[in-house]
C-alpha cells in the first residue's frame, strides 16, 4: 500500500496593499458625494403641551387665531377658533387640490392676524405625502425665505403661517 508523503504547507502572503489603496480612494469620493447630495428639510414644530392651565391670555385684546387646515380626499377644510375660517371648505379643482384658493384664504387671515405664525395641519391617512408638503409650502408662503429667521431676524411680509404643527388624527 503506497503511502503519501506529507507535503509541506505553503505559506500564503496576504497582500493588503491593493485593498488599502481602494479604501484610500473611496474615502474622498464618498466625502465628495455627501457634499453634493444635500437634503432639503421642512421645520415642523411638535404640538405644544401645558402641564398646568394658563389663567389668562397674554394679550386679551388680540384673540388667538387657532388656524387649522384639514386635508381630505375631497379637498381642504379650514377652521379658526372653532369656526370656519375663510372659505371653510375648499373642494378639489378638476381633480387636483386647489392650492391657489388655500393661499388666498391664508393671505386673508394673515392680514387679519399679522402676528400669528402657527397653523395646525391634519391629513387623512390616504393623502399623499407630496400633498402634505405642498400644503405646508403654500401656507408658509411660496416666496417665504426663512434663512434670515435662522439668523435671528424676523421673517418678511411674504411669509404667512411659517410655523406648522402637524397633528395626527385617530
Amino acid at each position: 500500500m503506497p503511502t503519501r508523503k506529507p507535503t509541506e504547507e505553503e505559506t500564503v502572503n496576504a497582500d493588503l496593499l491593493p485593498v488599502m489603496n481602494v479604501m484610500f480612494l473611496l474615502i474622498p469620493a464618498l466625502l465628495l458625494a455627501m457634499e453634493f447630495a444635500s437634503m432639503a428639510q421642512i421645520t415642523v414644530a411638535v404640538p405644544r403641551t401645558v402641564s398646568h392651565p394658563v389663567s389668562q391670555p397674554q394679550n386679551p385684546t388680540q384673540p388667538e387665531l387657532g388656524f387649522k387646515v384639514a386635508i381630505g380626499r375631497d379637498g381642504f377644510r379650514t377652521r379658526s377658533g372653532g369656526a370656519d375660517a375663510g372659505p371653510g371648505a375648499i373642494p378639489l379643482n378638476g381633480g387636483d387640490y386647489d392650492y391657489a384658493a388655500l393661499a388666498a384664504a391664508a393671505r386673508d387671515l394673515k392680514h387679519l392676524f399679522p402676528a400669528e405664525s402657527t397653523v395646525t395641519i391634519t391629513a387623512e391617512g390616504d393623502v399623499p405625502m407630496d400633498v402634505l408638503v405642498r400644503t405646508i409650502d403654500v401656507l408658509r408662503g411660496d416666496r417665504c425665505k426663512l434663512g434670515a429667521y435662522a439668523r435671528g431676524e424676523q421673517p418678511g411680509d411674504e411669509c404667512l403661517f411659517w410655523s406648522p404643527v402637524i397633528e395626527s388624527v385617530g
